[in-house]
């Protein structure tokens, strides 16, 4: 007995002293108020979220109790259960096969209608295979069209890099793009409310194939990747030079291009869309915030010019009305060249699914009515379900138990 019990004390010592020596080394490598205050911010630019200064560690885990764990596990468990017998779906997009069939000539003409839009901004230039490298030609992502019907019952074809391809050799942190977040939003539209500033909101079309690639360096891979199937024939009909470039593996046609533009898809795309706007912003005498990576500020005709972004989904707010004019002419010599750049003025914008509201003088509403009416509206599951004349809760929901009482510690 007294053999086990030093035992266990030994090894108790030993895990506790191993702790120690690690804890000691992650502190060591993080000693230097600089270094820990960048990791700070890498980690907030990269991971979205906030890093408290008063965290004893740099990294901290979200942590469950044992029934909120229980909880969750459940609610995935039954998403899971009812998505595999019913069949629950909130996609609307189709892969180009299925779309042809559901849309029949209008897909194909929004099919068409993207790939030539692809070439006209030269999207990607199609290259030998012979030129490839080994890992050039095994890294090459597969290209998949996608179509949609919108709101106006007209057809929309989406041509998407396959980014899921790449996860093997492509990190997080050079995927992870930042995002305004909701608390920076809120707080600026508060004092855009308070100081009676004008607010316009604009969308910039197309964002990513507007971003140049970052060019490799010597030694690196190019990004490749492959059309296929129909698209192939499409290619073809389109421009006819790519004929020369068709080869045949496992039996069907393929033509292996360079990608020049981030494309939909690529995990890549939203930061290298990011770098870029974060740029032009900057050029034009924004300074952006140290807190929030997507929230800028200039100082126009000595009022406070702000603006704050959502990938391509931008906001601008300044008291005279003339700025945010001038703001959108630089945003559509700059990013309007092929689709011009969307712009709504006046009191009332919808941002991110959010509909905010400044009609009230020195006020700020928001709320998100028309996103859950668009979402039952739009969504064919929700259209199926029968609405009950009775309340879910059962008709004994305020009958007296007939259990024992729980006792004082329960």
């Amino acid at each position: 007995m007294r053999a086990k019990t030093k035992k266990k004390e030994l090894q108790s010592n030993i895990k506790e002293k191993l702790g120690a020596k690690k804890d000691k080394r992650k502190r060591a490598h993080f000693s230097n108020d600089e270094q820990v205050n960048k990791v700070k911010e890498q980690l907030y630019n990269l991971c979205h979220q906030q890093i408290s200064a008063h965290q004893d560690t740099i990294f901290s885990d979200t942590k469950y109790s044992d029934d909120r764990a229980l909880m969750i596990a459940r609610v995935m468990q039954q998403i899971k259960e009812k998505i595999e017998l019913d069949g629950t779906a909130f996609i609307q997009q189709h892969y180009l096969n299925k779309g042809l069939k559901l849309f029949k000539e209008s897909g194909e003409e929004a099919a068409l209608n993207e790939m030539e839009m692809m070439l006209k901004r030269n999207c990607f230039s199609p290259i030998h295979i012979e030129a490839l490298s080994d890992s050039e030609r095994r890294k090459a992502a597969d290209a998949m069209l996608l179509l949609a019907q919108k709101n106006d019952d007209t057809i929309k074809g989406r041509c998407v890099y396959k980014g899921s391809q790449t996860r093997d050799w492509i990190s997080k942190e050079e995927t992870s793009s930042p995002t305004a977040s909701h608390e920076a939003v809120c707080a600026t539209c508060v004092i855009d409310a308070h100081e009676g500033r004008d607010v316009m909101t604009m969308d910039l079309p197309n964002a990513f194939i507007q971003t140049p690639l970052e060019q490799p360096k010597e030694g690196e891979d190019r990004v490749t990747m492959k059309i296929t199937g129909i698209l192939v024939r499409y290619m073809i009909k389109l421009d006819p030079r790519y004929r020369d470039y068709v080869v045949y593996e496992n039996g069907k046609r393929v033509i292996y291009v360079v990608v020049l533009k981030a494309i939909y898809g690529m995990l890549v795309a939203g930061l290298l869309f990011y770098k870029k706007l974060k740029k032009d912003l900057e050029g034009i005498g924004f300074k952006f915030n140290s807190y929030d990576p997507c929230v800028a500020n200039r100082e126009v005709k000595g009022k406070q010019q702000t603006v704050r972004f959502h990938v391509d989904d931008i906001m601008s707010s300044h008291n005279d009305p003339k700025v945010n004019d001038d703001f959108h002419k630089w945003a559509q010599s700059v990013y309007g060249t092929y689709k011009n750049v969307t712009c709504t003025r006046g009191k009332v914008h919808t941002f991110l699914g959010m509909t905010l509201d400044f009609r009230t003088k020195g006020k700020f509403k928001v709320c998100m009515d028309e996103y859950i009416k668009k979402m039952l509206e739009e969504f064919p599951k929700f259209k199926d379900i029968d609405i009950a004349d009775t309340p879910p809760a059962k008709a004994n929901l305020f009958e007296v138990g007939k259990g024992a009482p729980l006792d004082h510690k329960q």
